[in-house]
């Protein structure tokens, strides 16, 4: 039987052009990959069972999920795309999810959300169902009332599309929280970047900014930093409502925010936590 017969496996080996050879080995580790990708999931899918069996209902974990990210790029080579391990490992994440809850992402807030979008179906995933709402308060109050929900909104500002932030001072959006940052690898402020928004809890991955709202009607926001022992900075301002970014991981019974509001600031609220990756 002749060398280069398609029937005679071993014989066409013999004949491969190096490409061909590259070409087999992908195959191969193609076939890796998705053995383990099948293990994967059905370890995921027992950690749901187990969950549930615990009476706890599936959810995002953001600061899990960043953390994972966070491990997997530091283990990589150098001279590896990061981007790469990002799409494939949240595509892998936002699968999981999904298969646990349906999962409706809801992206308003700016005049052209395209940026916006390709964001949200980066994150969540091509499978996950993303709608749009006419602007901010449309998109929070779409989220809020819609179970297994997230909300994708500009990056806050003082001026500009990513003004919409002070809404959230008002009671009926102390529901939602800020749980992640868009792009999770990069830097997400800026007209570009976003934030995405849930009923998810605000956990620490070990990297994180952490959002606050707060009344500065005296302009008492350096001292009060400095006294509290706080490190941070005002990122926007609505008249006397200040967002502030706080480094590092601030729980809402931090004694430090106590400090912070005998200092000068009235209504110190923490409004969100996101990862650096």
């Amino acid at each position: 039987m002749a060398l280069n017969d398609p029937v005679n496996p071993e014989g066409a080996s013999a004949t491969r052009s190096p490409l061909e050879e590259a070409r087999a080995a992908i195959d191969a580790l193609d076939d890796q990959l998705l053995s383990l990708i099948v293990e994967r999931t059905a370890l995921a899918g027992a950690i749901a069972a187990g969950k549930q069996a615990d009476g706890v209902s599936p959810s995002m974990r953001p600061a899990r999920e960043a953390a994972m990210l966070r491990r997997l790029i530091s283990a990589a080579p150098k001279d590896m795309d990061t981007a790469i391990i990002v799409e494939v490992w949240r595509a892998l994440i936002a699968g999981n999810l999904r298969r646990q809850t349906p999962l409706e992402v809801f992206v308003g807030g700016a005049p052209d959300v395209t940026r916006h979008f390709d964001l949200a179906r980066r994150h969540f995933g091509a499978s996950t169902r993303i709608g749009r709402a006419d602007d901010a308060r449309a998109t929070l109050t779409r989220m809020i009332d819609t179970p297994s929900s997230a909300a994708v909104l500009p990056f806050p500002s003082a001026s500009g599309p990513g003004m919409w932030w002070p809404i959230l001072a008002e009671s009926k959006f102390h529901a939602a929280a800020i749980v992640a940052a868009l792009p999770v690898r990069g830097t997400p402020a800026g007209p570009e970047g976003a934030l995405v928004m849930a009923g998810a809890p605000l956990e620490a991955s070990g990297d994180d900014a952490t959002l606050a709202l707060a009344f500065d009607p005296h302009h008492k926001f350096v001292r009060s930093m400095n006294e509290s022992g706080l490190r941070g900075r005002e990122i926007a301002r609505a008249r006397t409502l200040l967002m502030i970014e706080f480094e590092g991981h601030v729980a809402e019974d931090d004694r430090r925010l106590v400090a912070l509001s005998k200092a000068g600031l009235d209504g110190v609220r923490i409004v969100g936590v996101y990862a650096r990756i």
